[in-house]
């Protein structure tokens, strides 16, 4: 962006800087989130640097990172369980629980 706009961005008569350092964060947070698979990296990116002007840019990023790394990969986490071969819990379906819920309240209550 600093080399497209070397003197800023022109806009309603005002000039607004290019920050490096702004888009290094965005993208630092935007990693973060894919990898972890969490949107709560933002809210630390927002309480580690103070900056509110920050908001937009790095939800937009994180929220699309994650979402493209939840469709092709599993999180570092999950991973880490797999190859360590650690027990966890099976991933259900959308709408499986419902299934199951009905399945354990007729087996308590109607014997």
């Amino acid at each position: 962006m600093a080399a497209w706009f070397p003197d800023g961005i022109h806009s309603d008569g005002t000039i607004y800087p290019i920050v490096p350092g702004g888009y290094a964060v965005v993208g630092a947070a935007a990693l973060s989130g894919a990898v972890t698979h969490t949107v709560s990296t933002a809210v630390i990116v927002f309480e580690l640097t103070g900056q509110i002007s920050h908001i937009l840019p790095v939800m937009i990023a994180v929220i699309l990172a994650n979402a493209v790394a939840q469709s092709l990969q599993p999180s570092l986490y999950d991973s880490i369980i797999r190859i360590k071969k650690l027990p966890y819990l099976p991933e259900l379906g959308w709408g499986h629980h419902e299934y199951v819920g009905l399945h354990f309240y007729l087996s308590i209550y109607l014997r």
